[in-house]
């Protein structure tokens, strides 16, 4: 038998498997706690930077979201209106609607676009898509059109802007709201609206002078508008806006502060007067050719201004109407002038307050000339004795001249001070000139007699109607204003109450057929009053123009009991230039047309008034 063959290896020994130990808690405990650790950090570290974030950092954080989401618009408030004395509106504001383009939102709006039709076409049947795309026009030639602008214009600011990241571009101002709806009803792409208020002026001519206007951010820049522009204008409100990152607004957050309308203000002026005055002023100016007719009425109980205005005026609501800066300046209160011898009632009230003139006092005015210093006061004739009332029926400026150089030096200069001349008013008008009286120094005997008959000092409308009440107020001097009183007014006496009643009585005469000024009488009533005729300055200022005057009335209705003091000036006449047959008529008719509004009873019979004519 053949042994068995030994194996070529050999046998494999069996290997010990190599078997992890049973997991347990003793034997993993620091795995654990290794694991919790690193969550507890975890979780600290996150509980850490939320207290940073919302504690530390709040503040911070807020105001930057706030940044991105939030902004503080401004709410307009609305400009208070300005009214007559009978609540007649003279001043009103109204809204309108200013369209505004954004030039980025568009141009990144219509990329949005391009790239969502662009998908579109490659997805037709997308109605997730389609519903994506937005409803708002992208047309800027419909866009110019309708808000009537040159479309090529449009788009090439609009690519210039928007390069810019500019955001605001006005399309059109000052709209109807109604108009301007239209607009957005067609839902142009970023196209806004912005509501302002338009300053509207009902009866502009009459008016612009004194109330001026505003500018277009609605502040007052001209006349009464600019002086009480605190008041009128009110203040503004804010209001906190959420915007989308485009900027649009989506909702109002909360309102900040409420805004203020402006105060209404009640005007002195009555509009119906106002408007007499313009026309008559305009008839007379363009009648007689003149360069301006201005005038001003004053209540002689009260001094409230009934009315003030010039001609040429300009019209506030027409922006093209302002190139005229000339027309836009209130001449009764700017304006100064020599008012000639319209000082003459002035100067006799001033020689009745001394001891050596009275009511029945004579001055020889013969031969109707004389010299003082180098220059020779001359009247239009020799009036011989004239008492008076003569003087001023006569306007002898001899007899002026003789009364005023019979008197200290300071006495004329010194009265005329003392109602009102020299010294702006109580109105403060912007821009009211205070008129001239020279220095005390350089009282003289020339310049003494000068001032009595009106030369050699410079005087505003105002000025002189202001004086005039004095005696229409028997004496009493009242705060010219504005505004409409409401309570008696607080006058100081200037001027003993029979001197005043005296004065009045002399100057009914210059109406009369043998005064200078039968053209100023008014049907019904007596009226008091004085012309003026004064020679301009030369614009060099080389002495006085020969062929340049200026005309003036100035007179009180009625005698018997006061109400109205107007004073009349017309500048430059061609023609005929004095002021009884120039500024007498225009003071004529506003005077008559103003005492019949007021009611104010007739104070002289018509019957002998027509008997005198006749006569």
């Amino acid at each position: 038998m053949m042994k068995p063959r030994a194996p070529l290896t050999a046998p494999r020994t069996p290997q010990r498997r190599n078997v992890t130990a049973r997991a347990s808690l003793s034997h993993d405990q620091w795995r654990f706690r290794m694991l919790w650790a690193a969550m507890a950090l975890v979780f600290g570290l996150i509980v850490l930077r939320a207290f940073y974030l919302q504690v530390i950092q709040h503040d911070f954080l807020q105001d930057k979201a706030d940044a991105m989401i939030l902004r503080t618009d401004k709410v307009r408030a609305i400009r208070g209106m300005i009214t007559d004395r009978n609540n007649v509106p003279l001043a009103i504001s109204t809204p309108m609607v200013t369209l505004w383009f954004d030039p980025w939102e568009y141009t990144e709006a219509l990329r949005d676009l391009q790239e969502l039709d662009q998908k579109i076409a490659e997805n037709p049947t997308s109605k997730v898509l389609r519903r994506k795309r937005p409803k708002t026009s992208f047309d800027l030639d419909a866009l110019a059109l309708t808000v009537g602008m040159d479309a090529a214009a449009l788009k090439q600011q609009t690519a210039i802007l928007a390069k810019k990241h500019v955001r605001y571009l006005i399309l059109k101002r000052q709209m109807p709201p109604a108009v301007a709806q239209v607009v957005l009803d067609r839902k142009f792409q970023s196209v806004y609206r912005q509501t302002d208020f338009q300053r509207y002026y009902p009866q502009a001519q009459p008016n612009a002078q004194l109330l001026g206007l505003t500018n277009r951010a609605g502040k007052g820049i001209e006349g009464l508008e600019m002086a009480w522009n605190k008041e009128l204008a009110g203040e503004d409100g804010k209001v906190r806006v959420m915007r989308d990152k485009r900027g649009n607004r989506i909702k109002d957050v909360e309102q900040i502060k409420a805004e203020t309308p402006g105060k209404d203000i009640q005007l002195s002026i009555d509009s119906r007067l106002q408007y007499i005055m313009y026309r008559e002023l305009a008839a007379g100016g363009i009648a007689n050719s003149a360069r301006s007719a201005t005038a001003v009425a004053l209540d002689a109980k009260t001094g409230e201004v009934l009315a003030m205005t010039s001609w040429p005026s300009f019209n506030p609501n027409d922006p093209k109407g302002l190139d005229n800066k000339d027309a836009m300046r209130n001449r009764a209160a700017i304006d100064m002038f020599e008012p000639g011898s319209t000082m003459k009632p002035l100067t006799i009230s001033a020689a009745l307050e001394t001891d050596k003139y009275h009511v029945n006092s004579v001055v020889n005015t013969s031969p109707g000339s004389m010299r003082v210093g180098n220059h020779t006061i001359r009247d239009h004739g020799n009036n011989g004795m004239l008492s008076l009332e003569g003087i001023i029926v006569k306007s002898s400026n001899v007899g002026a001249a003789k009364i005023a150089l019979s008197l200290p030096n300071n006495t004329l200069p010194s009265f005329y001070k003392r109602v009102g001349l020299g010294a702006k008013t109580d109105l403060h008008f912007p821009g009211e000139s205070g008129g001239l009286i020279l220095p005390q120094r350089l009282w003289n005997t020339a310049e003494v007699a000068t001032m009595s008959y009106g030369y050699g000092l410079n005087a505003t409308v105002i000025q002189l109607a202001q004086a005039y009440a004095v005696l229409a107020g028997q004496g009493m001097h009242y705060p010219v204003t504005l505004r409409k009183l409401d309570h008696e007014p607080q006058g100081v006496r200037l001027l003993d109450a029979g001197i005043a009643k005296s004065v009045l009585h002399m100057m009914e005469g210059v109406v009369s057929s043998s005064g200078t000024a039968p053209q100023a009488a008014v049907p019904g009533y007596r009226i008091a009053g004085k012309t003026g005729t004064a020679h301009k300055l030369r614009a060099d200022g080389r002495g006085y123009s020969e062929s340049e005057y200026r005309a003036l009335f100035v007179g009180v209705a009625p005698i018997s009991d006061p109400r109205i003091v107007l004073a009349v000036v017309v500048e430059n006449p061609v023609g005929q230039y004095y002021g009884g047959l120039v500024a007498a008529p225009i003071f004529s008719r506003i005077m008559q047309e103003s005492l019949r509004l007021m009611n104010v009873p007739l104070d002289k019979s018509l019957e002998d008034e027509q008997k005198a004519k006749k006569s």
